[in-house]
């Protein structure tokens, strides 16, 4: 019988340093950091963009308020509710003393002893 033959294996004459680990980790943590910081931007700059849109519409509901106050006050003032009486054709004078009804402000405290004491 014939033997095989084994051949060889030529190992090639290489130097193989290891990588550091240290160096990977600090690596590794630059890039975290990096990423984190390139995130932590856009969402600022995200979060700076949607409070200028609500500021806009807040100062579009300010302007409106305060046209809807200026309409409001010039509808009920003295000469406008004349007007628009006549207009309508009503009679209405002012009550006398004797129908007037006076309503007195209580303190929420007061309100409050009085729903207990009862």
């Amino acid at each position: 019988m014939a033997t095989k033959r084994k051949k060889k294996k030529m190992k090639k004459n290489q130097v193989q340093v290891p990588f550091p680990v240290l160096l990977a980790n600090i690596l590794v943590l630059v890039a975290v950091l990096g990423l984190s910081y390139m995130w932590l931007c856009s969402r600022c700059d995200a979060l700076g963009k949607e409070i200028g849109d609500r500021e806009s519409k807040l100062a579009t509901a300010r302007k409106h308020l305060e046209d809807e106050r200026d309409r409001w006050s010039t509808i009920t003032s003295p000469l406008n509710l004349e007007r628009t009486i006549k207009k309508h054709r009503l009679h209405m004078v002012m009550s006398s003393e004797e129908q007037r009804i006076n309503v007195r402000y209580q303190r929420e405290s007061d309100s409050a002893s009085l729903a207990f004491n009862k």
